[in-house]
Protein backbone atom coordinates (compact mmCIF):
# COMPACT_ATOMS: atom_id res chain seq x y z
CA UNK A 1 0.00 0.00 0.00
CA UNK A 2 1.29 3.53 -1.05
CA UNK A 3 -0.12 6.34 1.50
CA UNK A 4 -2.52 8.95 -0.61
CA UNK A 5 -0.21 11.48 -2.26
CA UNK A 6 -2.67 14.60 -2.00
CA UNK A 7 -1.34 16.10 1.38
CA UNK A 8 -3.29 19.11 3.20
CA UNK A 9 -2.55 19.85 6.33
CA UNK A 10 0.12 18.63 8.35
CA UNK A 11 0.02 18.72 12.39
CA UNK A 12 2.55 17.72 14.96
CA UNK A 13 1.81 15.74 18.11
CA UNK A 14 3.50 16.37 21.52
CA UNK A 15 2.90 15.28 24.55
CA UNK A 16 5.06 14.93 28.13
CA UNK A 17 4.19 14.43 31.65
CA UNK A 18 5.20 16.34 34.70
CA UNK A 19 6.44 12.93 35.93
CA UNK A 20 8.78 12.72 32.55
CA UNK A 21 9.52 16.67 32.52
CA UNK A 22 10.91 16.83 35.83
CA UNK A 23 12.67 13.38 35.88
CA UNK A 24 13.40 11.79 32.27
CA UNK A 25 14.17 15.03 30.67
CA UNK A 26 11.96 14.54 27.90
CA UNK A 27 10.98 18.14 26.08
CA UNK A 28 8.45 19.73 24.18
CA UNK A 29 11.01 21.62 22.37
CA UNK A 30 12.72 18.69 21.40
CA UNK A 31 9.64 16.32 20.16
CA UNK A 32 8.52 19.91 17.93
CA UNK A 33 11.91 20.17 16.37
CA UNK A 34 12.18 16.59 14.88
CA UNK A 35 8.80 17.02 13.73
CA UNK A 36 9.81 19.78 11.98
CA UNK A 37 12.80 18.55 10.84
CA UNK A 38 10.96 15.02 9.21
CA UNK A 39 8.28 17.15 7.81
CA UNK A 40 10.70 19.43 5.89
CA UNK A 41 12.60 16.55 4.52
CA UNK A 42 9.48 14.25 3.71
CA UNK A 43 6.99 17.20 2.14
CA UNK A 44 9.34 20.62 2.05
CA UNK A 45 6.82 22.49 4.19
CA UNK A 46 6.52 23.56 7.54
CA UNK A 47 4.27 22.36 10.18
CA UNK A 48 0.41 23.72 9.83
CA UNK A 49 -0.31 23.46 14.20
CA UNK A 50 1.17 21.77 16.99
CA UNK A 51 -0.99 20.44 19.51
CA UNK A 52 0.84 19.83 22.94
CA UNK A 53 -0.06 18.03 25.84
CA UNK A 54 2.27 19.47 28.61
CA UNK A 55 1.65 17.39 32.08
CA UNK A 56 -0.70 14.87 30.34
CA UNK A 57 -0.05 11.17 31.11
CA UNK A 58 -0.27 8.69 28.28
CA UNK A 59 -2.32 6.53 30.04
CA UNK A 60 -5.40 8.82 29.47
CA UNK A 61 -7.22 8.22 26.69
CA UNK A 62 -6.49 10.32 23.33
CA UNK A 63 -9.61 11.31 23.25
CA UNK A 64 -9.93 12.75 26.95
CA UNK A 65 -6.89 14.80 26.70
CA UNK A 66 -7.47 18.04 25.88
CA UNK A 67 -4.86 18.95 22.54
CA UNK A 68 -5.16 15.37 20.82
CA UNK A 69 -8.92 16.06 21.66
CA UNK A 70 -8.61 19.08 19.64
CA UNK A 71 -6.61 17.43 17.06
CA UNK A 72 -9.08 14.34 16.29
CA UNK A 73 -11.76 17.88 15.67
CA UNK A 74 -10.20 19.56 13.62
CA UNK A 75 -8.10 16.48 11.00
CA UNK A 76 -9.63 15.86 7.81
CA UNK A 77 -9.36 14.12 4.75
CA UNK A 78 -5.87 14.07 3.75
CA UNK A 79 -3.94 15.25 6.88
CA UNK A 80 -0.74 14.08 8.15
CA UNK A 81 0.20 13.64 11.93
CA UNK A 82 2.90 13.73 12.67
CA UNK A 83 4.44 12.47 16.48
CA UNK A 84 7.59 11.31 17.40
CA UNK A 85 6.88 7.94 19.13
CA UNK A 86 4.21 5.46 19.59
CA UNK A 87 4.22 6.04 23.61
CA UNK A 88 3.84 9.80 23.19
CA UNK A 89 0.59 9.50 21.17
CA UNK A 90 -0.41 6.63 23.81
CA UNK A 91 0.75 3.94 26.59
CA UNK A 92 -2.47 2.09 25.78
CA UNK A 93 -2.25 -0.61 23.63
CA UNK A 94 -6.08 -0.69 23.65
CA UNK A 95 -6.71 3.02 22.78
CA UNK A 96 -4.50 2.70 20.36
CA UNK A 97 -5.93 0.14 18.09
CA UNK A 98 -9.42 2.14 18.83
CA UNK A 99 -8.08 5.27 17.46
CA UNK A 100 -6.07 3.59 14.43
CA UNK A 101 -9.58 2.40 12.43
CA UNK A 102 -10.74 6.33 12.96
CA UNK A 103 -7.56 7.58 11.57
CA UNK A 104 -8.17 5.37 8.82
CA UNK A 105 -11.91 6.40 7.92
CA UNK A 106 -10.94 9.58 8.04
CA UNK A 107 -8.41 9.32 5.48
CA UNK A 108 -5.41 10.59 8.09
CA UNK A 109 -1.81 9.44 7.38
CA UNK A 110 0.12 8.98 11.06
CA UNK A 111 3.61 8.67 11.14
CA UNK A 112 5.92 7.99 14.48
CA UNK A 113 8.98 9.97 12.97
CA UNK A 114 11.64 9.24 15.51
CA UNK A 115 10.41 5.31 15.90
CA UNK A 116 9.62 4.16 12.42
CA UNK A 117 10.86 7.32 9.87
CA UNK A 118 9.11 7.77 7.04
CA UNK A 119 7.11 4.28 7.35
CA UNK A 120 3.28 5.47 7.91
CA UNK A 121 1.64 3.14 11.09
CA UNK A 122 -2.08 4.50 9.41
CA UNK A 123 -2.60 5.79 5.90
CA UNK A 124 -5.80 6.60 3.85
CA UNK A 125 -7.42 4.13 2.17
CA UNK A 126 -8.17 3.98 -1.42
CA UNK A 127 -11.53 2.93 -3.25
CA UNK A 128 -9.82 -0.72 -4.00
CA UNK A 129 -9.18 -1.46 -0.32
CA UNK A 130 -12.70 -2.98 -0.17
CA UNK A 131 -14.30 -6.51 0.18
CA UNK A 132 -12.22 -9.56 0.24
CA UNK A 133 -8.87 -7.84 -1.21
CA UNK A 134 -8.82 -5.41 2.29
CA UNK A 135 -8.85 -8.11 4.84
CA UNK A 136 -5.55 -9.63 3.53
CA UNK A 137 -3.51 -5.77 3.31
CA UNK A 138 -0.06 -7.23 4.43
CA UNK A 139 0.91 -3.75 5.44
CA UNK A 140 -2.07 -2.97 7.78
CA UNK A 141 -2.32 -6.18 9.47
CA UNK A 142 2.11 -5.93 10.11
CA UNK A 143 1.59 -2.43 11.54
CA UNK A 144 -1.59 -3.73 14.04
CA UNK A 145 0.77 -6.15 15.14
CA UNK A 146 3.95 -3.77 15.37
CA UNK A 147 1.78 -1.11 17.55
CA UNK A 148 0.11 -3.82 19.43
CA UNK A 149 3.60 -5.43 20.57
CA UNK A 150 5.34 -1.95 20.74
CA UNK A 151 2.74 -0.24 22.45
CA UNK A 152 2.23 -3.45 25.62
CA UNK A 153 6.08 -2.60 25.65
CA UNK A 154 5.67 0.98 26.75
CA UNK A 155 2.56 -0.40 28.91
CA UNK A 156 5.48 -2.55 30.83
CA UNK A 157 7.88 -0.01 31.09
CA UNK A 158 5.43 2.27 31.95
CA UNK A 159 4.40 0.07 34.69
CA UNK A 160 7.77 -0.55 36.06
CA UNK A 161 8.62 2.90 36.86
CA UNK A 162 5.52 3.26 39.04
CA UNK A 163 7.03 0.63 40.67
CA UNK A 164 10.24 2.65 41.09
CA UNK A 165 8.23 5.18 42.39
CA UNK A 166 6.11 3.62 44.64
CA UNK A 167 9.53 2.12 46.33
CA UNK A 168 10.80 5.40 46.24
CA UNK A 169 13.87 4.72 43.85
CA UNK A 170 12.97 7.98 41.82
CA UNK A 171 13.26 10.31 44.88
CA UNK A 172 16.70 8.82 45.33
CA UNK A 173 17.62 9.31 41.91
CA UNK A 174 16.34 13.38 42.34
CA UNK A 175 18.92 13.51 45.13
CA UNK A 176 21.98 12.14 43.17
CA UNK A 177 21.95 8.55 44.24
CA UNK A 178 22.34 5.20 42.32
CA UNK A 179 18.72 3.36 41.98
CA UNK A 180 20.79 0.24 40.57
CA UNK A 181 23.01 -0.99 37.77
CA UNK A 182 26.53 -2.65 37.16
CA UNK A 183 29.52 -0.07 35.79
CA UNK A 184 29.86 3.58 36.78
CA UNK A 185 27.43 5.54 34.58
CA UNK A 186 29.55 8.30 32.56
CA UNK A 187 29.35 12.02 34.17
CA UNK A 188 29.42 10.27 37.49
CA UNK A 189 31.74 8.41 39.85
CA UNK A 190 30.39 6.06 42.86
CA UNK A 191 30.86 7.30 46.32
CA UNK A 192 29.26 5.32 48.89
CA UNK A 193 27.73 6.61 51.83
CA UNK A 194 25.99 4.96 55.25
CA UNK A 195 22.85 5.63 56.74
CA UNK A 196 22.38 4.25 60.30
CA UNK A 197 24.59 1.20 61.08
CA UNK A 198 23.40 -0.89 58.09
CA UNK A 199 21.86 0.96 55.28
CA UNK A 200 24.29 2.08 52.69
CA UNK A 201 23.62 4.16 49.49
CA UNK A 202 25.54 4.92 46.14
CA UNK A 203 26.13 8.59 45.63
CA UNK A 204 26.61 10.10 42.46
CA UNK A 205 29.39 12.48 42.52
CA UNK A 206 29.56 14.33 39.13
CA UNK A 207 33.19 14.53 37.38
CA UNK A 208 33.34 17.80 35.70
CA UNK A 209 35.00 16.93 32.75
CA UNK A 210 32.55 14.01 31.55
CA UNK A 211 29.55 16.07 32.89
CA UNK A 212 30.35 18.95 30.03
CA UNK A 213 30.77 16.50 27.06
CA UNK A 214 27.16 15.14 28.50
CA UNK A 215 25.98 19.14 28.25
CA UNK A 216 27.46 19.43 24.70
CA UNK A 217 25.53 16.29 23.41
CA UNK A 218 22.54 17.32 24.58
CA UNK A 219 23.00 20.74 22.76
CA UNK A 220 24.02 18.45 20.01
CA UNK A 221 21.02 16.52 20.12
CA UNK A 222 18.69 19.43 20.49
CA UNK A 223 19.95 20.74 17.53
CA UNK A 224 18.67 17.75 15.88
CA UNK A 225 21.96 16.15 15.15
CA UNK A 226 21.74 12.01 14.74
CA UNK A 227 23.81 9.74 17.38
CA UNK A 228 26.78 8.87 14.68
CA UNK A 229 26.97 13.11 14.47
CA UNK A 230 27.28 12.98 17.78
CA UNK A 231 30.12 10.64 18.41
CA UNK A 232 32.05 11.88 15.63
CA UNK A 233 31.92 15.99 17.42
CA UNK A 234 32.72 14.59 20.70
CA UNK A 235 36.02 12.39 19.23
CA UNK A 236 37.18 15.45 18.08
CA UNK A 237 36.12 18.36 20.42
CA UNK A 238 37.51 16.25 23.39
CA UNK A 239 40.85 14.93 23.32
CA UNK A 240 40.18 13.09 26.72
CA UNK A 241 37.49 10.90 24.42
CA UNK A 242 38.95 9.66 21.27
CA UNK A 243 36.75 6.65 21.40
CA UNK A 244 33.51 7.48 22.03
CA UNK A 245 30.95 5.21 19.88
CA UNK A 246 27.44 6.37 18.92
CA UNK A 247 25.98 3.63 20.70
CA UNK A 248 27.74 5.02 24.27
CA UNK A 249 26.00 8.88 22.95
CA UNK A 250 22.48 7.02 22.40
CA UNK A 251 23.15 5.18 26.26
CA UNK A 252 24.13 8.15 27.80
CA UNK A 253 21.22 10.67 26.44
CA UNK A 254 18.21 8.03 26.36
CA UNK A 255 19.11 6.73 30.17
CA UNK A 256 16.15 7.51 32.91
CA UNK A 257 16.60 8.26 36.01
CA UNK A 258 20.06 8.46 36.74
CA UNK A 259 20.65 11.36 39.20
CA UNK A 260 19.61 15.64 38.28
CA UNK A 261 22.20 16.43 36.18
CA UNK A 262 22.16 13.42 33.87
Amino acid sequence: MIPNKQVNNIYGYVRVSTLEQARNGSSIELQKDMITEFVKDKYNREVTEFFADEGVSGTIPILDRPESRRLTDVMDEHDVIVTTRLDRFSRSSKNLLNIMPVLEDTKVTLFFCEQFGDIPIVYPKTKEDKGLGARFDMNEITNKIMVMVLSATAEIEHGTIMDRLGDGKVDWAEKGYSIGGNGRPFGYEKVEERFGATKIRTKLVPIPKEQEVIEFMKRARKRGLGYKKISAQVESRFPDFPDFPYHKVKRVLTRKFQAKAS
